[in-house]
């Protein structure tokens, strides 16, 4: 007989070997860990959102310029329209996006969840399998108090210990929260 999962030979009669049978149990212990320690949400502020498109107005101011200059009225209200809706997409899209996107923190995982459109994600990480977790700022979230934070996990993939684990962006004070998942996981071994 072989194993239904993996298909690894048998040596007694069932369906299951031992380490798919072990598996099974730490994945029943795992969805038994409902206990919510700390939860983290990507921050959406349309003051930082602006500053992340300033090139949008740069091309718009330059626009502008010219439309004045050769004293076409329509194509300059055509513009300021273009620019209008180009701006509202964008930060509908950008707030859309920091609603769906989260981190949950149990008692021995994390389940990290984005969800947008099409899209549906959910990564659950022991923290047993944490390899690290990190976080940078650029120049424009350090002045609006932000940062990304990155958890990287073991895996499957060597050397590719990010697509194991996720990246949670735009997280405020992003040095204290780390400081928070610190107290909730303990020291990574």
């Amino acid at each position: 007989m072989k194993c239904r999962i993996c298909g690894a030979k048998l040596k007694k009669d069932g369906d299951i070997c031992k380490s798919c049978y072990k598996a099974y149990l730490e994945e029943e212990e795992l969805k038994k860990d409902v206990n919510e320690q700390l939860r983290i949400k990507r921050k959406y502020s349309i003051a930082y959102e602006i500053a992340k498109y300033i090139w949008i107005f740069v091309i718009f101011i330059l626009s502008s310029i010219i439309c004045i200059s050769t004293g076409g009225f329509l194509e300059e209200l055509l513009i300021i329209l273009i620019f209008a809706v180009t701006i509202g997409f964008l930060l509908f899209i950008d707030k859309r996006i920091a609603m769906a996107t989260q981190v949950i923190f149990y008692e021995k995982k994390m389940v990290y969840t984005f969800k947008f459109l099409f899209f549906d994600t959910e990564k659950i990480v022991k923290y047993s399998d944490l390899k690290d977790i990190t976080y940078y700022q650029t120049f424009r979230q350090k002045k609006f108090g932000f940062g990304d934070l990155c958890v990287y996990a073991k895996g499957i993939f060597p050397g590719a210990t990010l697509l194991n684990g996720f990246q949670i962006k735009n997280v405020e004070n992003v040095k204290e929260v780390l400081g928070a998942i610190g107290q909730v996981i303990g020291s990574l071994d």
